[in-house]
């Protein structure tokens, strides 16, 4: 196996076994044959093993999928604007957007591809196997891989089909469970995924940065608790104020394994290839260029960078994603975040200027900000074996993530010291020693609580987290709609090869179509619905 999986694609093609749930598409419900395999006499070896386990990895990378997960999570929110997808921020889409229907397929693409998995290893006696400890860790794999997908699915839908074995083609069509009930068969699988899976450390020696950890399956409970606990979800089936002391303990656990520490390069670093699976990093998508393939349509390259890039003007990158005014003013003064986190549209143009060449001008910009965490060199571009074929892999989960649920579950317990540490430890490493910025938070109550808020803004943004966080914490409409925020900057060089950031004096965006609890979550995707046979009931107000 090579380093970063970054071969698994080609291992998968000889290996795929991709079902599909009911109202997906009814071509993926027969066995893919391989040779003269069925899923009912793959999984006879070691070799085979691993395939199978590979193959459960597989949709993260289509780019749909990706593009979906970018979208719904970013430009949905105060931080980020879609170019072609305005109805996202203005919150009048509806049912049959292209990208609900891909991010709810691709996450049962992948739960089936594990069920297959569990249904022929777990528990199983196999001959050809010999290697026993590589069979638990691959259910481990799946198990993870499983709980990765359903949470993806529980926070963007609610409810959703639970399926946890193959299905029959008269079983196609399943009703909804409870978000109670998927939250708990995330738990599950992801406690089984603890007890299974090797640490980080395992892979680093092999070669198999990439696949899921102890460390992985340890931060994803830590997530998956904190969605549980929080109030903006006081409404729903799955509350539980409770949850707060799991995903402390989730975390602690996380922490003793002595594994991971958050990075201490220059903060830009953090997301590029060169630093790709670092110390930080608990959780990664692997991406990698081939000169070969299509990364867009083969799922080598992380397709999510050109929709970030901005466009100047030809037809590629895409430039879809723009950064907010409002994001750029949520930094603090002298954050070092805000400069390797943001590019500005006249850097950027100024920065792909090639010798000879004229500056540019970035096409149809509607912010003057574009998220500088996905982005690479005209020149690394210009080696690309594709243009969508950028290499650098998606963060997931960081340790930092980690840290700051650490802080709000704490303060959430009455340990508002420790909420404090592990608040001031991300802003400690953020200053880089320079003491005259970022000093340590000592604040106590709602002002802690918020102080909490803004950290995970700055420290996370344009990583698909902001979201989930607003609608957890009961405050998207408060923030998206009441206030609202500022969309444009003003851009101008200073004549001393630096900016000037200004207010465009355009007027403050609210999303007067917000509409709660409606938009707690996204409609489930029509098709699904009118396939289903009447079993699958749309959420309201959609």
């Amino acid at each position: 196996m090579l380093m970063k999986m970054k071969k698994i694609r080609n291992i998968i093609l000889a290996g795929l076994l991709i079902f599909s749930l009911g109202a997906c598409d009814e071509d993926y419900l027969d066995t893919v044959k391989i040779g003269e395999q069925t899923s009912g006499s793959f999984y006879s070896n070691d070799a085979e093993l691993i395939k199978a386990a590979n193959a459960c990895y597989a949709p993260m990378w289509e780019y749909h999928y990706n593009w979906g997960r970018t979208s719904l999570n970013n430009s949905t929110t105060d931080d980020a604007v879609d170019r072609e997808d305005l109805p996202l921020r203005q919150f009048t889409f509806d049912a049959t957007g292209f990208l609900f229907t891909y991010n709810y397929r691709y996450n049962y693409r992948g739960i089936l591809i594990a069920n297959q998995l569990l249904a022929n290893v777990e528990g199983k006696d196999i001959s050809g196997v010999k290697d026993k400890d590589l069979q638990d860790r691959v259910v481990g794999e799946a198990k993870f891989m499983r709980a990765y997908y359903y949470y993806d699915l529980v926070k963007n839908y609610g409810g959703v089909p639970l399926v946890t074995v193959p299905l029959l083609g008269g079983d196609l069509n399943q009703t909804r469970a409870t978000s109670a009930a998927v939250y708990a068969q995330i738990e599950t699988d992801l406690n089984d995924a603890v007890a299974a899976l090797p640490l980080k450390s395992v892979y680093a020696a092999s070669g198999e940065l990439g696949r899921a950890t102890k460390g992985a399956a340890l931060g994803l409970l830590v997530k998956v608790c904190a969605s549980q606990a929080s109030s903006g979800f006081a409404t729903q089936d799955f509350y539980n104020e409770n949850k707060w002391e799991d995903a402390k303990t989730y975390a602690e656990q996380l922490f003793a394994l002595g594994t991971y520490d958050l990075y201490q390069g220059a903060y830009h670093d953090l997301f590029s290839e060169a630093e790709e699976n670092n110390e930080e990093s608990i959780f990664e998508v692997q991406f990698y260029d081939s000169p070969l393939d299509d990364g867009a349509y083969t799922n080598n390259g992380n397709f999510t960078t050109f929709l970030n890039m901005p466009w100047l003007g030809a037809a590629d990158p895409y430039g879809r994603y723009q950064a907010t005014y409002d994001l750029y003013l949520e930094f603090e003064n002298g954050d070092p975040r805000r400069d390797a986190s943001l590019i500005n549209s006249l850097q950027y143009a100024d920065q792909w200027i090639l010798e000879g060449e004229t500056p540019g001008v970035v096409a149809e910009d509607l912010t003057g900000f574009s998220n500088y965490k996905h982005y690479l060199s005209k020149e690394q571009y210009l080696n690309l074996g594709n243009f969508r074929n950028s290499p650098v892999n998606e963060r997931i989960i960081r340790l930092s993530d980690i840290y700051l649920l650490y802080a709000e579950a704490c303060f959430h317990t009455s340990d508002e010291g420790t909420s404090r540490i592990y608040l001031n430890k991300v802003r400690e490493r953020a200053r880089q020693g320079n003491a005259s910025i970022l000093a340590d938070i000592t604040v106590s109550g709602t002002a802690l609580l918020d102080a909490i808020y803004h950290e995970r803004r700055v420290e996370l943004c344009g990583e698909g987290h902001r979201l989930h966080d607003l609608i957890r914490t009961g405050r998207l409409e408060k923030e998206l709609k009441t206030d609202g925020y500022k969309v444009k900057a003003s851009i101008t060089r200073d004549g001393l090869g630096g900016y000037v950031v200004a207010d465009s004096g355009e007027p403050i965006f609210k999303a007067t179509n917000l509409k709660m609890p409606k938009n707690i979550f996204f409609p489930l995707p029509q098709s699904e619905v009118d396939n289903s046979g009447g079993l699958v009931e749309q959420n309201p107000g959609y």
